[in-house]
């Protein structure tokens, strides 16, 4: 097809984007249930009958249309001689509709739907009303993936107070936001750090000259005492947020990293959601962005509305006290991902995955030892082998290998978190570099969004395909050729010159 024929089409739709669909279309989909049926905290909203089971076969999904907070889960039951009661939580969320692949099902119920007697739906940690139940048959294409049309790939850095010395040595270009770790208040929320003034205005100056947004992070491990009495009255938070924005002024910052890290029975939770929605209201007057750290320990206070509130949210994928070898692995950060996405409704694009420049040991018994701490930086000046490898003696961390990995998973969802930035290697050995190089190098041949290493008339293919919506884009990054942060006509039009030219 000619690049003329290309934006043709193109332009016939109108210089729309497609959005992710939200209904289905009617050729597809098997309509289950349809109505508005309510139910509290792990009871049943409704259980329906399955008077045809041909329908439970591979390739097909579940679709459930249901207000909650909380992802519910599909049941399924056999009186027949199958699992009595298997339930599953979704694949994937998009909206008010949750996702319940047949692989899933499978996994917990088996093979022989013949013996499928009755669906349902568990509400979980919330009251949950379910509006409809679908079976997409096929790939229907509805299945949601996340909605790359304003991907951003962030590379977080947490620079710590007590070793801002780092910043001296540091490639800035490798970033996108610095957070300040930590800026936390006295008795009277005034805030503050130990990095000296003149230095955090040349860390400040440093970052801006490369286009690197800086974030003051507030609270962090052991740092968070302090805050419940500026929150306990509406008239003390907002004297609090006020010293907040002094602050960021002073130091001319970008914007703000909620790093809360409380037990669940703390009553600071009876305050967050407030404050969050106060400190919104801030970024968006003042124009700050927004973001917070947080892992699954802590999110359980948290509800999926005061999540929406951030720019992007810092997924703490490491310190796994379950695990008896790592507590850093790839299943928990795939497993840390899965469960802001659909049981935080958090959209993968806001989603940022936090890596580890460090390693902790374990006991002889398998237990995480608290007391051990290994920066990369000090692994490496024991072996340079450590460089590839995700362990030594009982020392667990990420290699190179893994963090590869990590950068790869992040490119589906809103880039990669790092803690902290001087543990890190120098040289050849430094994990930042290798980020760098994964997130930034390989979208360096600009135009090439389908990763084969050179730009053709196959980009402008796959790039037409994506805005009529019958396609994907592999790398968003080399597709960005206005450098807006959004694919749409204008990268396409971007294309076509360059192909031209």
């Amino acid at each position: 097809m000619k690049i003329s024929k290309i934006i043709s089409a193109v332009i016939a739709v109108g210089f729309a984007i497609p959005q992710m669909n939200t209904a289905h279309a009617a050729e597809n989909v098997v309509h289950l249930y349809e109505g508005e049926a309510s139910a509290e905290a792990w009871t049943c909203p409704l259980t329906i009958p399955v008077p045809d089971t041909s329908i439970y076969t591979e390739g097909n999904t579940i679709a459930i249309k249901c207000e909650s907070d909380e992802a519910p889960y599909f049941v399924l039951t056999s009186n027949s001689g199958g699992e009595n009661w298997a339930s599953l939580l979704p694949d994937d969320v998009n909206g008010d509709w949750y996702y319940y692949s047949y692989d899933a099902m499978t996994e917990v119920f088996g093979t022989d739907f013949s013996l499928l007697d009755y669906i349902s739906v568990m509400s979980a940690n919330s009251p949950t009303t379910v509006y409809a139940i679908d079976m997409l048959v096929g790939d229907t294409g509805n299945t949601p993936e996340n909605d790359n049309s304003e991907h951003i790939s962030r590379v977080v850095g947490y620079l710590p107070d007590w070793s801002y010395q780092a910043y001296g040595k540091l490639d800035f270009s490798a970033l996108t936001h610095m957070n300040i770790a930590f800026c936390n208040p006295d008795s009277d929320g005034n805030l503050s750090c130990y990095i000296p003034d003149i230095e955090m205005k040349n860390i400040v100056n440093k970052a801006h000259s490369n286009d690197v947004k800086v974030m003051a992070a507030l609270g962090g491990g052991g740092g968070c005492d302090g805050y419940l009495p500026l929150l306990d009255t509406p008239e003390e938070m907002a004297e609090f947020n006020e010293k907040i924005v002094e602050y960021c002024e002073k130091y001319d910052l970008d914007g703000i990293d909620l790093d809360i890290e409380l037990g669940s029975n703390h009553e600071i939770w009876k305050y967050y959601a407030d404050w969050v929605f106060s400190l919104r209201e801030i970024c968006d007057e003042y124009g700050y962005e927004f973001s917070t750290a947080t892992a699954q320990w802590v999110a359980v206070n948290v509800s999926p509305d005061t999540y929406s509130l951030f720019d992007f949210v810092n997924v703490m994928a490491y310190d796994n006290d379950a695990d008896e070898s790592s507590h850093c692995d790839m299943e928990f950060t795939e497993t840390s991902l899965k469960y802001f996405n659909i049981q935080k409704k958090i959209p993968k694009d806001k989603l940022v995955l936090g890596v580890p420049f460090y390693g902790r040991g374990y006991t002889s018994d398998g237990k995480l030892d608290w007391n051990s701490y290994v920066p990369f930086l000090e692994l490496i000046e024991l072996d340079k082998e450590n460089y590839s490898r995700d362990l030594y003696g009982d020392i667990a961390y990420n290699g190179a290998v893994t963090m590869a990995e990590k950068c790869d998973i992040s490119k589906n969802y809103g880039g990669i978190m790092i803690w902290e930035l001087s543990q890190d290697a120098q040289g050849e050995y430094s994990l930042l570099k290798l980020i760098k190089d994964k997130l930034t190098v390989s979208a360096s041949v600009k135009g090439d969004v389908n990763s084969d290493g050179e730009f053709t008339i196959a980009d402008a293919v796959m790039l037409q395909g994506w805005l009529l919506g019958s396609g994907k884009i592999t790398d968003w990054l080399a597709g960005d050729l206005d450098n807006d942060s959004i694919i749409d006509i204008f990268d396409f039009i971007h294309m076509r010159k360059m192909l031209v030219a």
